[in-house]
Formats: structure tokens, C-alpha cells, sequence
């Protein structure tokens, strides 16, 4: 939601008059340049009025009160203010106030005027809320609000910014002053120039009288004053006043990697807009719109705006169904000063020619960016060069250089240049900037690509070809190179556009691996490659291309042959190391890799590395960290020795301790020499030496030698969503700090002949930077001895029993004040000569047996008779007890109950639901362990940006308990109820939620199945990867 600028200072104030200097004067632009942000403000669905032909009497006291806001600010100077508190104004009779209609003062003062031009203009602004389906051309998918005005209400055409009606998949409504609310697309956005049309059906307008406004781009001067009138900040409707300070500016640079309008004058003002203003009218005091506004400067009063010349000449054209046609030669030119022009080679006799063509003009149009193999490079211009005349006409306004090109697509064009003084003819042909703005875009793996834009070529001055991956997600991670990432070959062909590419990747098998070799357009001399596996069993492969007259992006399913790639089996051999003790356990360590196509139980990232160990190579089992592993969904691969990758599964999740289990197929190793490992039987002290084992990050394995420092309980914090974390169990510290940069590991003796430590992390929360912090520490390897051993007797993951507690430790001391008596104490102290400690229950899992018996601040004394005063106290006794007799402190009482263990099988989430852009699954375990009770079984656990779901606000930690007015409580109701919705219905869904805090909230769900479609993920053994997708369409 980064997309609008933010300047939200509402009480600053500022004199109306600024010297003329400091208005004229240029200001640097690189950062300090923002646009439009996002405005988080839900506006509710009102109840409409009857159909009439005048506004009623509320509407008129409510324009009047603007009326009177704007008058009084005039009148006090106060022109700066954004809003203005209607509250303010409450105390002003409204029947003293003068009627909207005829002359409101007798002396027709200026006032009376500007009071006249805003209630016509006012009665023609809408709000725009709208998303953008997908990642496009610079812009992330989003969802927030901006301003429009109706310019053609007959047709109902709305004028709004390029940035408002999106490169990308645009889905929005127009909501006009009397809150009446109607579906709008996209039929137009410049593929340069800062302004868009949105189209509406007039006779789906029932209760407002539309007002239109004119579009005068001649009118505007220095000195100029005027309105603008739209959503400023979110406020629905706000009228900012200014005076037009500049006409001729460049247009402002927003920064790398974003929209930049270019090849254009600006306006500029002094109005203090904000976000949200987006695509307001700037008004003059006949009520015609002069400009457009765009952004502003942070920090700043200033405001830009786009003139309308070409703003005008669109329209005209659409009016009359006729293309919209766009030219240019790829070359970005500035309007530079004489006196710079003259330091750059412009000759004296030139200038004075110039000069007498326009006697009013200060500068000269000069090639700034000449991009490579575009038009005007072919030509022979270079950036420098000052740009006299084309086809013999003098050219120094955009306005001119924009009509000729306009004008000539196709056709060659002749163009003076002057250069080092010497003026040079030049002839270039005019391309069709149609032709080099995409009209596509990709989803593959996770993945969205589409054809490198004009817009972006020339920022970065590179040829407008290539393949630009505008999110580099899923399959493809190749965020190391940084964004602006250009895909120069696949599998050692070059793919130089779009549909090259699709050619290349449709025939590769599924989970093939192939390099891709891409480079970043911050730094184009740096070429870097990933090995990619293709992903095709997750998703579909999709082809969207943009219908202007639909204003849908039409969905091509592209097929794939169904092939999948051929294992065989690969024999290597592990590297000779000098260290023994590494060669003692390098044959039992692998490097771990896992995908997460879908995001899911809180889990905050997609892909995970890190260092498994080999416990039986005759059945392909390997101990992994969860925090690699999280969950079964997901494709695992590991790589044996550095130099062969084979698939595995998830077979086992530990349900509080941080490992898993996964199972390969030793058939796929031939005679590679894996060895299982040697777990240790003892528990590890403070004070140990060992030696921690690692895959360091690509760089090979690496063995440390360490010391434990501190045995003690965890404290891991909970999280926001829940997310699976290791409870009731010590961690191990070590003295290096080199540990600090492995997430995972193996301990080992100091001969590295017997692990006897695990090396874990646990992904905690991002910083401002959106870099995960990891909390590392380590596990006893004595804790993975019971499970593997069932493990291995049966060869089948173990059902494990568990008390569903989540444990502290207290202090004697502690536990004396909630009531336990000296008896117990002297028990606790005699039976520990050690650990003066005892176990409190600080939470209960709200669907565990023990869920009413057991509470929270409980404290646990004793389990079948023994005092337990540690964790590994608990494990003794409770693995494997179908239930238990306990004696705990409860609220200052001793008292004796019996429970129930759970039984644990080792699996998490089973199945998953995609709807409206909201993943949708049961409760998971990190849930029931922070929460009190399941208001349903119905979890959101994500949503998607500028998704139905993310506009509502159908927010992660939400339980789902109703679609409209039928009951979800559990996932199977959820699935009948959103699939009898009709997807042809543009009406908004109300969905009832109960927060994880147990606080109720109603959103509204307006649904979009053609980019969020309904569908299902099932946990499946007939399948490869282990689950089954379900596509539902509506009504099925």
C-alpha cells in the first residue's frame, strides 16, 4: 500500500502569498518526490434515497457547509488546511445560510463565484476504490481509494490518474456524494503520461444527478486560482484552494522501480494535498478543470498536476470510438533553461531563432535519456542533443513534440538537432508506444512475469526487450540480484520476450531442474544464475491479457504435456575432508531445501534452507528442523554431498518439539556412501565440549567448536498470526557466536562420532526492513531417541501422547505466594538437590482433554505420584500414558485430577481452502494453544494483497462463523456456503467474524472469482506431491 504518497499534517497553516520567487524556484526532485498512498478508510454501503430530480434538503446543507468551509478559509487565509471539521460548523444555522441555487451574494464577489463553480464541480467528483489484481509494470498488487471526476456523463467516462486506473488488472467502484456506489473498469490508461478513463453504465446511476465537468487545458496561467476537489486523506470530499505557481516544470521523478511520468510539463501549486487526492479536478473559478492532480513533494505544500492538452485529445478520440493513438521515437527529453543550453553547445544564432518563434519561452527541449536500438538512437540522437524543429516546425513544448509524434505513427519524421553547435538533420521513424507497453503478464509457480515496459527501459536507459520478473516469488527466487530482475536465458536459450519464454518453460517436465540466468536493471553488468525446479503440480500456468473493452484481463490456462521428470538413480561420493572429526559425521549431514507454494499456518515465509541428518539410510530417514520445515505442504529436496538433489516428504511433525521427519528414496542414491548417524543417549550439561555441524549457506560444511554454556528452559514468545513454536523443553546456548549465523545443525562430540545436540531456529518477526530475525539455540539429542525408535520398530510415524500444556517454571519463592504450603515446598527442595523450580501451566490447548480441568497458572507438583520439578520430568512420565493422575496447586488449593493425554500422529493441516484471495483452514495447533476456544473451524490464516478478501479486511487470526446468514462451522459448511454464491452477483457478501481475541466483526465481501477463483487443496497419497487440488466454480 505504498503506492500514494502520505502528508496528513492537518493543522498546518501557511499565508496564502508566497513571493514569486520562491514559487518559481526548482526544487531537487530524486527521493523527495512520492505519489499517492494508499487510504485505508472502509466507506460504508448507505441506504439510497428515492429518485429525484433536486438534491435533497440534507444533500444541500451538506454542500453548503463545504461552501461555507471553503468561503471561511478564504476569508481567514487558512488556505493550507486539508480538511476542515464539519463539527466546526454544526453551530451555524443552516437556514440563515444562503440557498445553493441563483447568485449567493448580490455583489457577484469573486466568492460568489468560486461558491457556484464548486457546487457544479463538486456534484461531478467520485471516489474510486479499486485494487489491482496482480503485480504489474512497477506497481504491486494493491487495494485503496483515490479521486476521479466525471467527464462524459452520457457515456459515463471518468477521469482519473494512470497510477488510480492501473497498468495491471484494475477491479474498483466509483462512489458518488450521495454515497451511491457503482462497478467501474478501466478503458484507458496512457502508457506515459499520468491519466487514465474509467468507465461506468449510466443507467445503472438510480438516484444522482450526474454533473459533468469540461476539460479547458488552455486556460491555465501563472497566477491561476483554483480547487481541487476530491477525497483528500480519505475524507470523502475535501476542496483545497492554491495558486498556480509554475506551468512549465519537468515532471517530478518518483524514485527507481515505480512509475514515472515523462515528456510532459507540470503543473504546479501550493495546495497541501495528501493521499487519496489522486485524480481530483483542478478547478478554476468557472468551474473547468485546468489540470489533474498527481502528487506532491513530502514534507512539502507543493503539488504537482497534469495539464490536459493530451487529457483532452484522448477523450475527444474515445468519444468517438476511434484508438487512442500513441507515438514516440524512445527518447526522453527535459526542458532545460537557455543559459544551460547554451553551456551544452546550443548556437547563439539557433537561439535567437527559437526566441523569435516564441518570445514568451525561457528554454529548449534536450535529449536527457536516449534509450538503446529505439527509434531515435537508429536516428543517430544522443542525449545531449538540443532539439530545434521536426518536419521544419520549431518544437519547444511537450504539447507541440507530443501532437507531431501523435500524429505521425508509422510514419518517418525529420528532426533538427543542434550538437557542439552544429546543427544535425536527423530522420527517425515514429513507433507505436502501444507496441512496447505489455499488455500480459504471466503467473507461473507463484511467479508473475511479463514483457520489460517503456516505462522501465527508460529509467534504466536499456532496450525496451527482455523478460521482467515483477514478482520473484514461488519458483522463481531470484530476489539475490535485487529487484528490477530481467530473465536473459532459460535453460541456456535466450528468451528475449514474453512468449519466447512460455515457449521454453512449457516444455520442461515438472520438477525438472534447468538454470535460469538473469541480471538486475540496477546492475546490468552483473550476471548471476539459479538452478530453478518447474512447478506446475501447484498451479496453473496462466496467460492474462488485457480486453479494453471489457476492462477484464482474459485468462488463457496454457497446457502443459503431462510429463514429469524421470529419476534415476545417481551415485557421488563425498569430499575428502582434512578434519576428522567433519569426516566422522559428513556422511550422515544433507542440505535440506523446501517450497511453501501456499502460505499457511502463520508461516511468514516460502522457502527455507538449512542442514538435515541422516538417522537410517536403508529407510531414507532424516531429522530436519521445523523451522525449514514446518508443515507437510510444501515440495522437499535434499542434496548428498554437494552434488546430487533428490525429493523427499514429510512423514513426522513433532508436535512441541522444533524437528521433523522426512523420508527419501534410498534407491535414488545408488551406491552413494550415506551413513545413519549415532544419536547420544545422555543429556548434554553446561559445560560440554562439542562441535556444531553445518551446511554454511552454500559455502560447504562447516564444523565449529563450541561449549555449552546454559541448559535451561525456553521462553519463546508467542506470535501474531500463531505459528508453530517448541514449548516445554530446554534449550542449549553455546559460547560462539559464529552459531548465531547457521539456522540449522548437528552437535556432536569432539571425535564427531556421536550427535548429541540439534541446531535450531525459530522464525520470529520481521524487522522494518523485512528481514526475519531467528532465535538459535539447541535441542538434546536424547529427545529425538523415543520417537525414532518407534520409528523404527514399525516403520510408521508414532502416535505420540501429549499433555496439551504449555509449561513455565516458577520459582519456589513464587510458587509460596499463590499458596503452596511449606509441606510441598520442603518436598520440591528434597527431591531436587538442583533445580529449585517448579512447572506452572501458562497455557491450555483449547482443544486438548485437559482443556477445563487443567487452567492456566496452574502449578504441577506431581504426575503419577512423582514431583515434577522439570520438563524432562513430564516427558518421562507422559509419553505414552493414555492418561494421567495429577496433582497441582489450583487457585491455592492442592487438589488431585485425572486427564486425558492427547494422542499426537505427527501431522498438521490437512486441508486448505483458497477463497476470495483468503487462504482458509482448521485451526492449527499454534492456534489452540493461544486461543481460549475455536469460535469455529474456520481459520483464516492469510490473505492476498488487492484481493476481495484483503480490501474487506478479512484478516489473518479471523475465525469465520457465518457467509451471509448461513452458520460455518467447520470447513465443510464453509465450502457449501461460497459455493452456492453467484459469482454474476455484484452485490457484497457479508461475512461474520470473531477475532482471536474474541472480539465480533461483520466485513463485506465483494467477490471476483475470475481472479480469485474457489479452490481446494486435500491432503491425497494416490497423488506425487502429496496433496490433491480441487478448482470449484460457483453453483457446482
Amino acid at each position: 500500500m505504498d503506492i500514494l504518497r502520505k502528508r496528513y499534517t492537518e493543522n498546518a497553516t501557511k499565508g496564502e502569498q508566497e513571493s514569486e520567487e520562491n514559487m518559481e524556484s526548482e526544487m531537487v526532485e530524486e527521493d523527495s518526490d512520492h505519489r499517492y498512498q494508499a487510504v485505508h478508510t472502509p466507506v460504508p454501503v448507505r441506504a439510497s434515497r428515492p429518485p429525484e430530480n433536486t438534491t435533497s434538503e440534507s444533500e444541500q446543507n451538506s454542500i453548503r457547509r463545504l461552501l461555507m468551509a471553503n468561503l471561511l478559509q478564504q476569508q481567514s487565509r487558512l488556505w493550507r488546511h486539508k480538511s476542515l471539521d464539519f463539527g466546526i460548523l454544526d453551530s451555524i444555522k443552516m437556514d440563515k445560510l444562503p440557498a445553493i441555487s441563483g447568485n449567493m451574494f448580490a455583489d457577484g464577489s469573486l466568492a460568489s463565484q468560486w461558491q457556484m463553480a464548486i457546487e457544479h464541480t463538486s456534484m461531478a467528483v467520485v471516489t474510486v476504490r479499486f485494487c489491482q489484481a496482480a503485480p504489474f509494470d512497477t506497481t504491486g498488487a494493491i487495494a485503496t481509494e483515490a479521486s476521479g471526476f466525471v467527464v462524459d456523463k452520457q457515456r459515463g467516462i471518468i477521469l482519473t490518474n494512470r497510477h488510480v486506473a492501473c497498468a495491471g488488472p484494475f477491479v474498483g467502484e466509483a462512489v458518488f456524494q450521495n454515497r451511491e456506489e457503482i462497478d467501474v473498469y478501466a478503458i484507458y490508461r496512457d502508457p506515459i503520461h499520468d491519466f487514465g478513463f474509467l468507465k461506468y453504465s449510466p443507467d445503472a446511476v438510480k438516484y444522482y444527478d450526474v454533473h459533468e465537468i469540461q476539460l479547458s487545458p488552455g486556460k491555465i496561467r501563472v497566477g491561476t486560482d483554483i480547487r481541487i476537489i476530491g477525497n483528500d486523506s480519505g475524507e470523502e470530499l475535501s476542496i483545497m484552494a492554491g495558486q498556480v505557481s509554475r506551468i512549465d516544470r519537468n515532471a517530478p521523478d518518483y524514485g527507481p522501480m515505480t512509475y514515472n511520468d515523462f515528456n510532459t510539463f507540470y503543473l504546479q501549486a501550493a495546495a497541501s494535498s495528501s493521499g487519496g487526492s489522486s485524480g481530483s479536478p483542478v478547478v478554476d473559478i468557472h468551474g473547468c478543470a485546468v489540470g489533474l492532480q498527481a502528487a506532491g513533494r513530502n514534507q512539502s505544500a507543493i503539488d504537482f498536476f497534469l495539464p490536459l492538452d493530451r487529457v483532452k485529445r484522448a477523450l475527444e478520440l474515445i468519444q468517438a470510438d476511434m484508438p487512442v493513438s500513441r507515438g514516440d521515437i524512445q527518447v526522453q527529453f527535459l526542458y532545460k533553461p537557455f543559459d544551460y543550453a547554451r553551456n551544452i553547445g546550443l548556437s547563439q544564432s539557433t537561439e535567437e531563432r527559437i526566441r523569435a518563434h516564441n518570445e514568451k519561452g525561457v528554454g529548449v527541449l534536450v535529449a536527457e535519456t536516449v534509450l538503446p536500438d529505439g527509434p531515435g538512437d537508429r536516428a543517430g540522437m544522443i542525449a545531449g542533443d538540443v532539439l530545434v524543429s521536426i518536419n521544419g516546425r520549431i518544437v519547444t513544448s511537450f504539447v507541440d513534440l507530443d501532437d507531431i509524434f501523435d500524429s505521425s505513427v508509422g510514419q518517418d519524421i525529420q528532426l533538427l538537432v543542434e550538437r557542439d553547435g552544429k546543427s544535425l538533420e536527423l530522420e527517425a521513424c515514429i513507433e507505436d508506444i502501444h507496441l512496447v507497453t505489455p499488455d500480459q503478464y504471466l503467473e507461473i509457480g507463484g511467479a508473475v512475469l511479463h514483457d520489460l515496459s517503456y516505462q522501465l527501459a527508460r529509467y534504466y536507459c536499456v532496450p525496451v526487450q527482455g523478460v521482467y520478473v515483477e514478482r520473484a516469488w514461488g519458483m522463481l527466487p531470484l530476489e539475490d540480484a535485487g529487484e528490477g530482475v530481467i530473465i536473459e536465458s532459460v535453460d541456456g536459450c535466450p528468451t528475449p520476450s514474453l512468449e519466447i519464454f512460455i515457449e521454453m518453460i512449457r516444455n520442461i517436465p515438472d520438477r525438472a531442474r534447468f538454470p535460469v540466468v538473469y541480471y538486475s536493471l540496477n546492475d546490468i553488468n552483473e550476471m548471476h544464475v539459479h538452478i530453478v525446479e518447474n512447478e506446475r503440480h501447484w498451479t496453473d500456468m496462466n496467460l492474462y491479457t488485457r480486453n479494453d473493452g471489457t476492462g477484464i484481463w482474459d485468462r488463457l490456462t496454457i497446457e502443459l504435456p503431462q510429463s514429469s521428470c524421470e529419476l534415476e538413480p545417481q551415485t557421488t561420493q563425498f569430499s575428502i575432508s582434512d578434519n576428522p572429526v567433519m569426516r566422522s559425521i559428513m556422511s550422515s549431514l544433507v542440505q535440506v531445501h523446501f517450497y511453501i507454494p501456499w502460505m499457511v499456518n502463520g508461516f511468514p515465509v516460502n522457502r527455507r534452507t538449512g542442514t538435515g541428518l541422516i538417522v537410517d539410510a536403508m529407510r531414507g530417514l532424516v531429522v530436519i528442523s521445523r523451522s525449514i520445515v514446518p508443515f507437510e505442504l510444501g515440495d522437499l529436496s535434499l542434496t548428498v554431498a554437494e552434488s546430487v538433489t533428490i525429493p523427499a516428504k514429510v512423514v513426522y511433525l513433532h508436535p512441541t518439539l522444533n524437528f521433523a521427519i522426512a523420508q527419501y528414496d534410498p534407491y535414488l542414491l545408488g551406491d552413494t556412501p550415506v551413513v545413519s548417524a549415532s544419536i547420544s543417549t545422555s543429556l548434554v550439561v553446561e559445560g560440554d565440549s562439542l562441535v556444531l555441524h553445518t551446511y554454511n549457506n552454500g559455502k560447504g560444511l562447516a564444523s565449529v567448536r563450541t561449549t555449552v554454556t546454559t541448559v535451561e528452559p525456553m521462553s519463546i514468545p508467542k506470535h501474531s498470526p500463531p505459528r508453530f513454536r517448541s514449548i516445554n523443553a530446554d534449550w542449549l546456548k553455546l559460547d560462539t557466536r559464529a552459531a548465531q549465523k547457521y539456522n540449522t545443525g548437528f552437535l556432536t562430540d569432539m571425535n564427531g562420532s556421536v550427535v548429541r545436540g540439534m541446531w535450531v531456529s525459530y522464525v520470529d518477526d520481521a524487522d522494518e526492513d523485512e528481514t526475519n530475525n531467528e532465535y538459535f539455540y539447541g535441542i538434546d539429542a536424547s529427545k529425538l531417541i523415543p520417537i525414532l525408535k518407534q520409528f523404527l520398530e514399525t516403520g510408521l510415524p508414532p502416535q505420540l501422547c501429549v499433555l496439551g500444556v504449555e509449561l513455565t517454571t516458577i520459582s519456589l519463592v513464587e510458587a509460596r505466594h499463590l499458596g503452596l504450603d511449606k509441606e510441598w515446598v520442603d518436598r520440591v527442595r528434597n527431591s531436587s538437590s538442583r533445580h529449585r523450580q517448579m512447572l506452572m501451566i501458562n497455557r491450555v490447548n483449547c482443544e486438548s482433554k485437559c482443556s477445563g480441568i487443567l487452567k492456566p497458572l496452574d502449578v504441577l507438583l506431581c504426575i503419577s505420584g512423582q514431583i515434577v520439578t522439570q520438563y524432562v520430568d513430564v516427558d518421562r512420565v507422559v509419553h505414552g500414558a493414555a492418561s494421567l493422575n495429577l496433582t497441582v496447586l489450583q487457585n491455592k488449593k492442592i487438589v488431585d485430577v485425572t486427564v486425558e493425554t492427547d494422542v499426537d500422529e505427527g501431522i498438521d493441516t490437512q486441508r486448505i481452502v483458497h477463497w476470495a484471495g483468503a487462504i482458509v483452514h482448521e485451526p492449527h495447533m499454534a492456534v489452540c494453544q493461544q486461543c481460549r476456544g475455536l469460535p469455529s473451524k474456520t481459520y483464516v490464516s492469510y490473505n492476498t494483497y488487492g484481493s476481495p478478501a484483503y480490501t474487506a479486511g478479512l484478516a489473518p487470526t479471523s475465525f469465520i462463523t457465518h457467509v451471509g446468514d448461513i452458520e460455518t462451522p467447520d470447513l465443510d459448511a464453509f465450502l457449501d456456503a461460497v459455493r452456492n454464491l453467484d459469482p454474476a452477483d455484484d452485490s457484497h457478501i457479508y461475512v461474520r467474524l470473531i477475532g482471536i481475541d474474541m472480539i465480533p466483526e461483520v466485513v463485506s465481501v465483494k467477490l471476483n472469482a475470475h481472479y480469485w477463483p474457489t479452490a481446494e487443496l486435500v491432503r491425497s497419497s494416490t497423488e506425487p506431491s502429496g496433496w490433491k487440488r480441487i478448482c470449484y466454480s460457483y453453483n457446482s
